[in-house]
Protein backbone atom coordinates (compact mmCIF):
# COMPACT_ATOMS: atom_id res chain seq x y z
CA UNK A 1 0.00 0.00 0.00
CA UNK A 2 0.96 3.65 -0.93
CA UNK A 3 1.07 5.53 2.36
CA UNK A 4 -1.35 8.27 2.38
CA UNK A 5 0.36 11.86 1.65
CA UNK A 6 -0.40 14.48 4.01
CA UNK A 7 2.06 17.35 6.28
CA UNK A 8 3.18 14.73 8.77
CA UNK A 9 4.40 12.18 5.91
CA UNK A 10 6.08 14.84 3.42
CA UNK A 11 9.45 13.47 3.49
CA UNK A 12 11.79 14.51 6.44
CA UNK A 13 15.53 16.21 6.70
CA UNK A 14 17.12 19.17 5.75
CA UNK A 15 17.03 19.49 2.16
CA UNK A 16 13.32 19.05 2.65
CA UNK A 17 12.63 21.90 5.26
CA UNK A 18 14.93 23.86 2.95
CA UNK A 19 12.17 23.26 0.38
CA UNK A 20 9.64 23.81 2.44
CA UNK A 21 11.21 27.05 3.56
CA UNK A 22 11.96 28.63 -0.24
CA UNK A 23 8.03 28.11 -0.55
CA UNK A 24 7.29 30.22 1.93
CA UNK A 25 10.21 32.89 0.77
CA UNK A 26 8.51 33.17 -2.17
CA UNK A 27 4.63 32.74 -2.65
CA UNK A 28 2.95 35.97 -2.00
CA UNK A 29 0.98 35.49 0.99
CA UNK A 30 -2.18 37.29 0.38
CA UNK A 31 -3.05 35.47 -3.11
CA UNK A 32 -1.49 32.02 -2.37
CA UNK A 33 -4.93 29.71 -3.03
CA UNK A 34 -6.73 27.56 -5.45
CA UNK A 35 -5.48 26.73 -9.03
CA UNK A 36 -2.89 29.16 -8.95
CA UNK A 37 -0.94 28.05 -5.88
CA UNK A 38 -1.16 24.61 -7.01
CA UNK A 39 0.33 24.77 -10.37
CA UNK A 40 3.23 26.67 -9.07
CA UNK A 41 3.77 23.76 -6.52
CA UNK A 42 3.35 21.31 -9.40
CA UNK A 43 6.05 23.47 -10.60
CA UNK A 44 8.61 23.83 -7.33
CA UNK A 45 8.02 20.10 -6.76
CA UNK A 46 9.31 18.71 -10.34
CA UNK A 47 12.18 21.21 -10.08
CA UNK A 48 13.33 19.55 -6.93
CA UNK A 49 12.65 16.32 -8.25
CA UNK A 50 9.86 15.16 -5.89
CA UNK A 51 7.96 11.76 -6.94
CA UNK A 52 4.20 12.48 -7.79
CA UNK A 53 4.38 16.17 -8.24
CA UNK A 54 0.63 16.01 -9.14
CA UNK A 55 0.01 14.29 -6.35
CA UNK A 56 1.56 16.25 -3.78
CA UNK A 57 0.97 19.44 -4.87
CA UNK A 58 -3.13 19.64 -3.60
CA UNK A 59 -1.83 18.21 -0.09
CA UNK A 60 0.46 21.27 0.08
CA UNK A 61 -1.64 23.71 -1.52
CA UNK A 62 -4.28 22.92 1.44
CA UNK A 63 -1.76 22.83 4.23
CA UNK A 64 -0.15 25.93 2.66
CA UNK A 65 -3.60 27.70 2.93
CA UNK A 66 -4.16 26.65 6.33
CA UNK A 67 -0.43 27.80 7.89
CA UNK A 68 -1.40 31.22 6.08
CA UNK A 69 -4.51 31.20 7.81
CA UNK A 70 -4.42 30.24 11.36
CA UNK A 71 -4.26 33.45 14.02
CA UNK A 72 -0.85 33.00 15.30
CA UNK A 73 -2.25 34.58 18.74
CA UNK A 74 -5.06 32.43 19.91
CA UNK A 75 -7.76 34.69 19.88
CA UNK A 76 -5.52 37.29 18.04
CA UNK A 77 -5.52 38.66 15.02
CA UNK A 78 -2.06 38.21 13.37
CA UNK A 79 -2.03 36.10 10.46
CA UNK A 80 0.34 35.77 7.98
CA UNK A 81 -2.07 36.09 4.98
CA UNK A 82 -3.13 39.63 5.75
CA UNK A 83 0.50 40.75 5.78
CA UNK A 84 1.63 42.94 3.09
CA UNK A 85 4.75 43.36 1.53
CA UNK A 86 5.76 46.59 2.95
CA UNK A 87 4.80 44.76 6.58
CA UNK A 88 7.21 42.10 5.79
CA UNK A 89 11.20 41.35 5.14
CA UNK A 90 12.12 37.89 4.44
CA UNK A 91 15.38 36.55 5.41
CA UNK A 92 17.00 39.35 7.17
CA UNK A 93 20.62 39.05 7.26
CA UNK A 94 22.25 40.68 10.96
CA UNK A 95 25.50 40.45 12.39
CA UNK A 96 25.81 41.24 15.74
CA UNK A 97 29.43 41.75 17.04
CA UNK A 98 30.96 40.63 19.43
CA UNK A 99 34.08 41.34 22.56
CA UNK A 100 35.55 38.06 23.68
CA UNK A 101 32.37 36.05 25.51
CA UNK A 102 32.65 33.32 27.87
CA UNK A 103 29.83 30.68 28.15
CA UNK A 104 29.29 31.50 31.56
CA UNK A 105 28.34 34.51 31.37
CA UNK A 106 25.71 33.92 28.97
CA UNK A 107 24.77 31.05 30.60
CA UNK A 108 24.18 32.50 33.75
CA UNK A 109 22.10 35.55 32.03
CA UNK A 110 19.88 33.34 30.07
CA UNK A 111 19.20 30.81 33.16
CA UNK A 112 18.34 33.70 35.29
CA UNK A 113 15.57 35.30 32.73
CA UNK A 114 14.28 32.89 30.64
CA UNK A 115 12.58 29.55 32.29
CA UNK A 116 12.99 27.60 29.23
CA UNK A 117 16.44 27.98 28.81
CA UNK A 118 16.99 27.47 32.89
CA UNK A 119 15.44 23.96 32.01
CA UNK A 120 18.49 23.43 28.91
CA UNK A 121 21.84 23.14 30.93
CA UNK A 122 24.76 24.90 29.90
CA UNK A 123 25.68 26.23 26.47
CA UNK A 124 29.32 25.31 25.48
CA UNK A 125 31.68 26.99 23.62
CA UNK A 126 35.70 28.33 24.00
CA UNK A 127 36.38 31.92 25.04
CA UNK A 128 34.71 33.70 21.21
CA UNK A 129 34.77 37.01 19.69
CA UNK A 130 34.22 38.62 16.51
CA UNK A 131 30.95 38.72 14.69
CA UNK A 132 28.01 36.35 14.67
CA UNK A 133 26.15 36.55 11.10
CA UNK A 134 22.75 34.94 10.22
CA UNK A 135 19.01 35.35 8.55
CA UNK A 136 15.87 35.50 10.21
CA UNK A 137 13.07 33.62 8.34
CA UNK A 138 10.70 36.71 8.42
CA UNK A 139 10.57 39.93 10.41
CA UNK A 140 7.16 41.72 10.36
CA UNK A 141 5.34 44.46 11.63
CA UNK A 142 2.14 45.02 13.29
CA UNK A 143 0.27 47.32 14.84
CA UNK A 144 3.31 49.00 15.68
CA UNK A 145 5.30 46.17 17.06
CA UNK A 146 7.67 44.20 15.35
CA UNK A 147 8.16 40.49 15.10
CA UNK A 148 10.24 37.32 14.48
CA UNK A 149 9.25 34.29 12.86
CA UNK A 150 11.13 31.08 12.20
CA UNK A 151 10.09 28.07 9.92
CA UNK A 152 10.23 24.33 11.33
CA UNK A 153 9.78 21.68 9.54
CA UNK A 154 10.39 19.33 12.74
CA UNK A 155 8.64 15.95 12.64
CA UNK A 156 7.20 15.68 15.98
CA UNK A 157 4.59 13.01 15.59
CA UNK A 158 1.47 12.43 13.12
CA UNK A 159 -1.27 13.90 15.31
CA UNK A 160 -2.14 17.51 16.24
CA UNK A 161 -1.84 16.79 19.54
CA UNK A 162 2.33 16.19 18.86
CA UNK A 163 2.10 20.00 18.12
CA UNK A 164 1.08 21.21 21.87
CA UNK A 165 3.06 23.26 23.82
CA UNK A 166 4.72 21.23 25.88
CA UNK A 167 6.31 18.84 23.25
CA UNK A 168 7.34 22.24 21.05
CA UNK A 169 9.13 23.67 24.18
CA UNK A 170 10.93 20.12 24.10
CA UNK A 171 12.24 20.49 20.52
CA UNK A 172 12.99 23.79 21.58
CA UNK A 173 15.11 22.70 24.48
CA UNK A 174 16.97 19.72 22.18
CA UNK A 175 18.50 21.99 19.80
CA UNK A 176 18.77 24.87 21.72
CA UNK A 177 16.75 27.66 19.99
CA UNK A 178 15.93 29.19 22.69
CA UNK A 179 19.33 30.86 22.73
CA UNK A 180 18.97 31.05 18.87
CA UNK A 181 15.90 33.11 19.45
CA UNK A 182 17.81 35.43 22.01
CA UNK A 183 19.73 36.44 19.45
CA UNK A 184 17.46 37.42 16.55
CA UNK A 185 15.72 39.38 19.45
CA UNK A 186 19.04 41.26 19.83
CA UNK A 187 19.53 41.59 16.33
CA UNK A 188 15.89 43.39 16.17
CA UNK A 189 16.77 45.21 19.17
CA UNK A 190 19.85 47.26 17.88
CA UNK A 191 18.21 47.19 14.57
CA UNK A 192 14.86 49.01 16.05
CA UNK A 193 17.30 51.31 18.44
CA UNK A 194 19.45 53.03 15.39
CA UNK A 195 16.30 53.06 13.41
CA UNK A 196 13.47 54.57 15.28
CA UNK A 197 14.19 57.73 16.90
CA UNK A 198 11.55 56.76 19.90
CA UNK A 199 12.35 53.20 20.49
CA UNK A 200 10.95 51.51 23.83
CA UNK A 201 11.99 47.71 23.80
CA UNK A 202 7.98 46.87 25.60
CA UNK A 203 6.67 48.86 23.06
CA UNK A 204 8.20 48.09 19.78
CA UNK A 205 9.42 44.69 19.93
CA UNK A 206 6.44 42.29 19.72
CA UNK A 207 8.06 38.76 20.05
CA UNK A 208 9.15 35.46 18.33
CA UNK A 209 7.22 32.93 16.84
CA UNK A 210 8.71 29.41 15.81
CA UNK A 211 5.50 27.81 13.85
CA UNK A 212 6.03 24.20 13.30
CA UNK A 213 4.60 23.69 9.80
CA UNK A 214 3.37 20.10 10.34
CA UNK A 215 1.15 20.86 13.15
CA UNK A 216 -0.55 23.90 11.76
CA UNK A 217 -3.89 22.57 10.05
CA UNK A 218 -6.50 24.30 10.58
CA UNK A 219 -6.43 23.90 14.24
CA UNK A 220 -6.21 27.32 16.06
CA UNK A 221 -4.25 25.90 19.23
CA UNK A 222 -1.28 23.52 17.40
CA UNK A 223 2.04 24.13 16.09
CA UNK A 224 2.61 27.91 17.35
CA UNK A 225 5.24 28.56 19.99
CA UNK A 226 5.32 32.47 21.19
CA UNK A 227 7.85 33.95 23.10
CA UNK A 228 9.16 37.47 23.94
CA UNK A 229 12.83 37.34 26.08
CA UNK A 230 12.34 39.99 29.41
CA UNK A 231 13.94 43.30 28.43
CA UNK A 232 16.59 42.54 31.48
CA UNK A 233 18.03 39.33 29.16
CA UNK A 234 18.21 41.41 25.93
CA UNK A 235 19.59 43.98 27.44
CA UNK A 236 21.88 41.79 29.42
CA UNK A 237 23.29 40.15 26.29
CA UNK A 238 23.71 43.62 24.87
CA UNK A 239 26.08 44.46 27.16
CA UNK A 240 27.68 41.27 27.42
CA UNK A 241 28.11 41.42 23.62
CA UNK A 242 29.39 44.89 23.63
CA UNK A 243 31.65 43.80 26.32
CA UNK A 244 30.69 46.70 28.91
CA UNK A 245 30.80 44.32 31.60
CA UNK A 246 34.54 44.21 30.63
CA UNK A 247 35.43 47.87 30.56
CA UNK A 248 35.76 48.57 34.32
CA UNK A 249 38.37 45.73 33.97
CA UNK A 250 39.74 47.45 30.81
CA UNK A 251 40.11 50.94 32.11
CA UNK A 252 42.03 49.30 35.82
CA UNK A 253 44.80 47.56 32.82
CA UNK A 254 45.17 50.96 30.91
CA UNK A 255 45.71 52.88 34.22
CA UNK A 256 48.24 50.03 35.08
Amino acid sequence: TVPEKTPYSFPRGAKHGTFLHTLFEQIDFATAQGDSLNQYLIEQLTAHHYQEPDLWAPVLAKWIEQILDQNLFAGGNIKLRDLSAQQKKVEMQFFIPMQPLQANEVNRLVQKYDPLSARAGQLQFQTVQGFLKGFIDLTFEKDGKYYLLDYKSNHLGDSLQDYNQNKMEEALLEHRYDFQYQLYTLALHRLLKSRLADYDYETHVGGVFYIFLRGMQGEQESGVYFNKPSFSLIDGLDKLFSGQNNSAKSRQESIC
